[in-house]
């Protein structure tokens, strides 16, 4: 994986020295907060290894911003496992251009873009909203009792 420039920042493969400042950064924030993913879990999915998932840090100015870990293969098309735009970075298309270069290069094997979104999380289903993605299916309790999650696909490909 090589970076890759995006209007207003940068997506670079994560390394591991990124690994802690992010895992406590997404524990710190909804959903992973309300859902109770603490820092030793997130910093543990960050690291591990895992072939078929690649993750990438997204950068403005040199500062990590956010996460987009994608699983690929998935169901006819890659899956954003993980979505993070950090609160002080959100608001400024950064989020949006990463999502577009994910859309755009998923389009390159696939039909769908596939994502899931907490039932609470009303910001991020605004997000996907915008960029294209529907919501498909609720799946409660899937993450925490009494907590639905929502599968999104965007399609690629008529």
């Amino acid at each position: 994986m090589t970076p890759v420039a995006l209007d207003g920042g940068l997506l670079r493969p994560l390394d591991a020295p990124d690994c802690a400042p992010l895992a406590q950064a997404l524990a710190a924030i909804d959903p992973w907060a309300r859902l109770g993913y603490g820092a030793p879990a997130l910093e543990r999915y960050l690291r591990r290894d895992d072939p078929a998932l690649a993750r990438w840090v997204i950068e403005r100015n040199g500062t990590i911003a956010g996460l987009l870990a994608r699983r690929s293969p998935w169901l006819r098309g890659p899956y954003i496992e993980l979505f993070a735009v950090l609160p002080g970075f959100q608001g400024n298309g950064l989020g949006g251009a990463a999502m577009n270069w994910a859309a755009r290069h998923a389009a390159e094997i696939a039909p769908n873009l596939w994502a899931c979104v907490s039932d609470f999380n009303a910001p991020a289903r605004a997000f996907y909203a915008r960029h294209g993605f529907a919501e498909i299916v609720g799946l409660d309790g899937l993450v925490q009792p009494g907590i639905g999650e929502i599968l999104l696909r965007r399609r690629l490909q008529q």
